[in-house]
């Protein structure tokens, strides 16, 4: 019986030959779009999933006056005394970052590393890192020694062993004292050198309970409940930190809280990390489950687009196998066999558009983990459960979408059929048109939030960042020009100041170079936070800063807008002297600021210093779009000459290549152990919006899918529906109708369910888009133009699509038709 069902299936499918590539076309499209969503998701959610149970991260919202900030690093003596007094945290550990690229020299090589990290011993007893070499429990307990990835141990020794090898850096010398299996990349952080956070001092033993300077992770034993857990923190804070508040402040810890000040501290579960956390000090940038739901909702509705297809597609033929009905009916076949047979056919499109989708799937994986910068890999689909779950869910969309079609073509009663009455029922065509509204209402939706999606990328990357970004070289790492000599417990300021001033000289007497800054940050760099506040004022008109190094060609260089003032100039001693900006001085509510004084508390640090404002300038970004631009304190060259670390160059497009030829030339002079390493500040700038790009292109590319398998489906009904009015085609063409005239016709009809389809979608697309812009703090106005070329598209689309069929089946000879009816 099955075979006899799979024979008569095959016949029919070979039969209309058109109909079944217009499905095995749609539904393969869809599936292979479900497919790579269904990859891209399992990555994203696959992040730290390798780790221990029980690992959580401490995170702080640190309320101030003014705003809340939102920390993922916090102070270095919290998580270790947590192990202390409470009882359910078995194990701590902490993570500093190193900031900036490091130059890591071994014997003749030297590379810039990014993926640069420092821990305490404990990370290997609460962090899955496996060592293939070294003892986990020494590996990281002396200063200066590294644990190094097995990539980066081929990088540069090649098969030799690397265990007990020297990298020299430029703030000292590293022994390796392990190998760790390469980190995989679906993890919050990575890493290819681990190095001993006592390299940098014996800090982490000082008590700490207010200034933020590492990231720290806890176990919990089996069965404790992080929620309780966090519930018992804010006592432990009070316990801790209030003497150090008191001590720097003056106030008590309840007057403290009283003036607008918190520090509320949270639990993060290790593999929520990556899909739930934007927050300041992130080792490497985080996705967002907004984008994961919103991919997710693609891949469902462009599979039911592909299924309504089906459906539309199969109950549109139904009078055209209304005889073949009526014949087995006839012959005895009863109904369920033919409920049988018509759900064997669409199962059997199914499971072949489900082959296509394979092949489709191997050609399209690469360039689809391209678009979203996913290292997404076949493999990962490819296991028994995976498998399984596929193949059911074929059989599942093909059951349900032939079930439909199965019960009307079995509900044709033959006496009816055979004597040529047959029509289409209402309840049929009312269907189908709703399933057309369907379809290009998601269609419409999604063209328009597409163009909405580009306007607002195309809105950032070119909106005015408060400073000239073009034709703009920023050379990296040049506090290395100081490596030779350097001595970090007692540097040579002058000679620092001298080596630096001599590398400005030269790099700006190279061709082609108009201007040339140093300091400390460039947009997208981490920068540190300052409390400052106007003497006398009281805490409770502190505010939050970033603080940026600068010399005194970094206004000019970077064509900032002086409001006020002077900015910083060699004719004076500015090494306690700060620029603030625009918003910095509202926020103070400072009124005449020039020659006013300003406090610099260090949070936790030793002691506070006092500024003289010289200077006023406009406001600026250092960060995306996607906030304010945060006020900002502009720090002298003079007052912190080991601050600096990047050359900030304008040059002349129209020399460019000479310049960074000259430029590389120049920089081998002052550091040949340290490869010359730059950028173009207006390409890196675009990196502040990758997550954004890679949705819209990720977005723009299933708009395009959607509309197409629409598109298929419509071209087959409006076949369908020109064959059913030959007759009447041929009938008008006699009377004398045009070509032109019957095109509009048939095309008529399905207008009015684009149009409505249309209606349906605006709304929804402004609500959805809406609600996304909120994430910006700069963002376009939602265009009435968007809904009318979203709808125009749409109409265009249909039109063409329609036209086509009704192009053709108004272009034949009524003579042929006539005889043929």
């Amino acid at each position: 019986m099955i075979r006899n069902y799979l024979t008569i299936a095959l016949r029919s499918l070979q039969k209309k030959l058109g109909f079944t590539l217009v499905n095995v076309i749609g539904l393969s499209v869809g599936l292979t779009v479900c497919l790579l969503i269904v990859i891209f998701v399992q990555y994203e959610f696959s992040y730290d999933k390798f780790q221990k149970d029980d690992i959580y991260r401490i995170a702080l919202n640190r309320i101030y006056p003014e705003r809340n900030v939102k920390y993922a690093i916090i102070p270095h003596s919290i998580a270790p005394q947590m192990v202390i007094d409470f009882p359910e945290v078995l194990a701590s550990t902490c993570i500093v970052t190193a900031g900036a690229p490091v130059v890591f020299r071994a014997k003749d090589n030297y590379f810039f590393e990014e993926k640069v990290l420092f821990a305490d011993t404990n990370v290997f007893k609460v962090l899955n890192i496996p060592l293939v070499q070294g003892d986990p429990e020494t590996a990281l307990r002396e200063n200066n020694t590294v644990v190094i990835s097995e990539r980066t141990a081929k990088k540069y020794f090649g098969e030799s062993s690397a265990m007990g090898q020297t990298f020299e850096t430029d703030f000292g010398n590293f022994i390796v004292t392990g190998i760790a299996k390469d980190y995989p990349s679906n993890s919050h952080f990575e890493f290819d050198f681990l190095g001993s956070v006592r390299s940098f001092g014996n800090f982490i033993d000082q008590p700490n309970f207010v200034g933020f300077d590492v990231l720290s992770y806890i176990k919990l034993a089996p069965g404790a409940n992080p929620n309780q857990l966090e519930e018992k923190i804010p006592n432990f804070i009070k316990q801790y930190a209030a003497g150090a508040i008191q001590q720097r402040n003056g106030i008590s810890y309840d007057e403290y809280v009283a003036a607008g000040n918190g520090y509320i501290y949270t639990l993060q579960a290790i593999e929520d990390i990556h899909l739930n956390s934007n927050l300041e000090g992130e080792i490497k940038p985080n996705g967002n489950i907004t984008y994961v739901y919103i991919f997710i909702s693609a891949a469902f509705f462009i599979m039911l687009i592909a299924t309504i297809n089906f459906m539309n597609l199969a109950t549109a033929r139904s009078t055209e196998r209304a005889k073949e009905v009526g014949i087995r009916k006839v012959l005895g076949s009863v109904r369920q066999q033919l409920i049988y047979q018509f759900i064997v056919e669409s199962v059997l499109i199914t499971l072949i558009s489900g082959v296509v989708a394979a092949v489709l799937l191997y050609f399209t994986l690469p360039l689809f983990a391209d678009i979203s910068n996913s290292e997404l890999s076949l493999m990962t689909l490819i296991t028994p459960v995976n498998t399984s779950l596929i193949v059911l869910g074929l059989l599942l969309i093909g059951f349900l979408a032939g079930i439909y079609p199965a019960f009307v073509l079995s509900s044709f009663k033959p006496v009816e059929v055979l004597k040529g009455k047959m029509q289409n029922s209402k309840h049929g065509v009312f269907l189908r048109n709703g399933l057309v509204v369907f379809q290009f209402t998601i269609s419409i939706t999604l063209i328009a939030c597409t163009i909405i999606i580009f306007d607002q990328m195309n809105f950032l990357v070119n909106r005015s960042m408060g400073f000239d970004e073009e034709d703009v070289v920023v050379i990296e790492n040049v506090f290395t020009i100081n490596a030779d000599n350097f001595n970090a417990e007692n540097p040579d300021i002058q000679q620092i100041r001298s080596r630096l001033n001599t590398l400005h000289n030269e790099m700006k007497s190279v061709a082609g170079v108009r201007a040339a800054a140093y300091t400390s940050a460039m947009p997208g760099d981490q920068l540190p936070g300052y409390i400052i506040r106007v003497p006398g004022s009281g805490e409770k008109e502190s505010l939050v800063a970033r603080s940026v190094v600068v010399d005194d060609n970094f206004l000019t260089t970077m064509n900032l807008k002086l409001l006020e003032g002077r900015f910083f100039s060699k004719d004076f001693n500015d090494t306690l002297s700060m620029v603030l900006t625009a918003a910095t001085v509202k926020k103070l509510g400072l009124v005449d600021p020039i020659g006013k004084q300003i406090i610099n508390v260090n949070d936790g640090a030793d002691d506070d210093i006092n500024y003289t404002i010289v200077g006023v300038v406009d406001d600026f970004h250092l960060q995306s779009l996607h906030v304010e631009a945060e006020p900002l304190a502009l720090l002298s060259l003079d007052g912190a000459v080991g601050g600096a670390n990047k050359l900030v160059l304008k040059v002349d497009p129209s020399q460019l290549s000479a310049t960074l030829s000259g430029l590389e030339n120049n920089w081998n002079k002052f550091s040949k152990k340290t490869p010359f390493r730059y950028y173009f500040l207006d390409e890196d700038l675009l990196h502040f919006y990758d997550s954004e790009s890679t949705s819209g292109k990720m977005f723009g590319v299933f708009t395009l899918l959607a509309i197409l398998i629409a598109c298929s489906g419509l071209l087959g009904l409006a076949a369908y529906a020109a064959s059913q009015r030959k007759k009447e085609i041929g009938v008008r063409k006699v009377m004398g109708a045009s070509v032109l005239n019957i095109v509009v016709l048939l095309s008529s009809d399905f207008t009015k369910l684009i149009l409505i389809a249309t209606f349906i979608a605006i709304p929804l697309a402004w609500y959805g888009m809406s609600r996304w812009l909120e994430n910006f703090a700069y963002r376009v106005d939602i265009s009435v133009w968007s809904f009318v070329f979203a709808a125009l598209s749409g109409l265009i689309i249909g039109w063409i699509t329609v036209g086509y069929q009704s192009f053709t089946a108004a272009s034949a000879n009524p003579v042929t038709t006539l005889r043929s009816e």
